[in-house]
């Protein structure tokens, strides 16, 4: 009698993980797709006719007059902005797994946006969102990584180099998978945030966009406005439909062991 309660206990506290999982992933979900929507329904305001609060802005990106480029971590490019992120494939032990992310790093500079009309100045925030096109390098079990990410581990405290072991002819170890993307001096951007007036000489308007929205928008991309919509949308509906299977399933699990007990 003991041992079969605390059977259904145990089974219950289990699914109660899928429980929250889905929740999780239904609430990231469906922020993904409202932010998608505030992206798509926001419009692109001119510099020269900005306004203090929520503003869209696209241009040319390069550095401010207080500012200056830095060099990206692996491919030592010329950047205004950088965001990089090292993988390690976790595997499920039933022939499947994931990709976790052990280590992520991102950096700014600050910059000024020409739209052609004005600039207006640009500095991510610590809470606003860098979303760039990557360029991605993986390696293989026991396999050596490439010169330029030799060069990025050396550099890198943070990361440890990846175990491996000699079986035998063989070699074998952890799989991993290192991206980098960048916004380079001159590329075309798209920036979504909370513009502020700023103090400028001879009486001239000067803002900055430096700061969430009131809804929590802080967006900066080398992407275009519709591949972010898109994104976001696609994105969303994929996490809303695990969501949904990881609830039910755990809504499932946490209920069955009662059932005629």
């Amino acid at each position: 009698m003991v041992e079969s309660l605390l059977s259904r206990v145990a089974i219950s506290g289990v699914s109660m993980i899928f429980v929250v999982v889905g929740l999780y992933m239904l609430n990231t979900g469906r922020t993904a797709r409202a932010r998608s929507e505030r992206i798509d329904d926001t419009e692109t305001t001119a510099v020269r006719e900005l306004q203090p609060g929520t503003a869209e802005v696209k241009g040319v990106a390069r550095p401010a007059a207080d500012g200056d480029v830095m060099e990206s971590p692996i491919t030592e490019s010329e950047a205004l902005a950088t965001h990089v992120e090292m993988e390690e494939w976790e595997s499920s032990g039933q022939g499947g797994g994931s990709w976790t992310t052990k280590h992520e790093d991102r950096a700014a500079v600050p910059m000024v946006v020409d739209d052609g009309t004005g600039e207006v100045r640009v500095d991510l925030p610590a809470d606003g969102d860098l979303n760039v096109e990557k360029s991605r390098w993986k390696v293989g079990s026991g396999d050596e990584p490439p010169e330029r990410i030799e060069r990025y581990l050396e550099a890198e405290s943070e990361i440890d180099t990846a175990t491996r072991r000699d079986i035998g002819p063989l070699s074998i170890g952890e799989r991993r998978r290192y991206s980098e993307g960048l916004i380079e001096p001159g590329e075309e951007v798209y920036v979504l945030g909370a513009a502020r007036e700023e103090q400028s000489d001879w009486g001239e308007r000067s803002y900055a966009i430096d700061a969430t929205t009131d809804s929590g928008d802080f967006v900066l991309s080398d992407k275009s406005e519709s591949e972010l919509v898109n994104e976001g949308k696609r994105g969303g509906l994929v996490l809303l439909a695990f969501g949904v299977v990881f609830l039910l399933s755990g809504l499932f699990g946490t209920v069955i062991p009662w059932i005629g007990a």
